[in-house]
This record gives C-alpha cells, sequence and structure tokens, in this order.
C-alpha cells in the first residue's frame, strides 16, 4: 500500500472520530453544566407512565456523563472501543425513549451519529493509529526494544 493511502485512512479515521467525538462532548457538556440536568428532565416527561421517576433520573444523569466522558475519549484517541460502545449504549437509550415517546420522531441526529459509530467500529481498528492510546503503545515499545 501506498504511502498516501495509508495517510488518507488515519486522516479520514481521525476526522470522524474527532468529529463524533467533539459532538457527543459538546452534547454532554451542554446538558451537565450549560443547560443541566434538571433541563434536560422534560425530554422524559412523557415516559413517567413507563417508568418510575427514579430511572428516568438515572438514565438523564448516565447519558449525560457518558456522553461527556466518552466525547472526550474519543477526541484524545483513548480507549478509543470503549468509548464507542458507551455512545452506542446511550443511542439505544435514545431511540427506545423516543419509540415510546411518539411513533414517529425526527431520527436525523441519530442516525448521523449512529453511521459514525459504526463507521469506526466497522473498519480495521489499525486504521485508526492518531490516538493517544497508540502513539503511548509505539513509545512503549520503542523504548522496550533499545
Amino acid at each position: 500500500m501506498n504511502t498516501v493511502d495509508l495517510w488518507n485512512r488515519r486522516i479520514g479515521l481521525l476526522g470522524v472520530r474527532l468529529v463524533i467525538g467533539c459532538l457527543t462532548w459538546q452534547l454532554g457538556m451542554f446538558k451537565l453544566f450549560i443547560d443541566g440536568l434538571h433541563s434536560q428532565m422534560r425530554w422524559f416527561e412523557a415516559l413517567e407512565a413507563w417508568f418510575p421517576m427514579w430511572m428516568l433520573w438515572a438514565t438523564n444523569i448516565y447519558a449525560a456523563v457518558v456522553e461527556f466522558i466518552a466525547g472526550l475519549m474519543l477526541v484524545f484517541g483513548v480507549k478509543r472501543d470503549w468509548a464507542l460502545w458507551a455512545i452506542l449504549s446511550v443511542l439505544v437509550i435514545v431511540n427506545f425513549g423516543h419509540g415510546l415517546e411518539a411513533a414517529a420522531w425526527d431520527i436525523q441526529q441519530l442516525v448521523f451519529r449512529l453511521s459514525m459509530i459504526a463507521l469506526l467500529l466497522l473498519l480495521p481498528a489499525e486504521w485508526d493509529a492518531l490516538q493517544l492510546d497508540k502513539i503511548g503503545a509505539l513509545r512503549r515499545s520503542g523504548k522496550a526494544a533499545q
């Protein structure tokens, strides 16, 4: 494989990872620090008939914290797959909740985020080489070889 193709893959996956990481991190930051968790509970009002309030609060907190932390993990390339799995779990919860809330709902954000996560999960992980995890591993293996 030529060098240009290799760098196209690396930079392409870095771009996808940064876009989904920044979007997710910013959503979590907005929910936790800007809008606040109390304000976010308005999205859960329609689900009170289905679930106890403590479960809705736990889901609200889980989604916001996971988005904030996992988004940052993606941006920096730390435990990439764990971060993707965590974000995917939030999207499953969001899809389930909105499906109970309304038969037809706007899935634009869900589809975009899901497609970016699927792309990162389905393409070979070694193509996504520009990560702190991999850079640290290269440095450690280089010191071990000396």
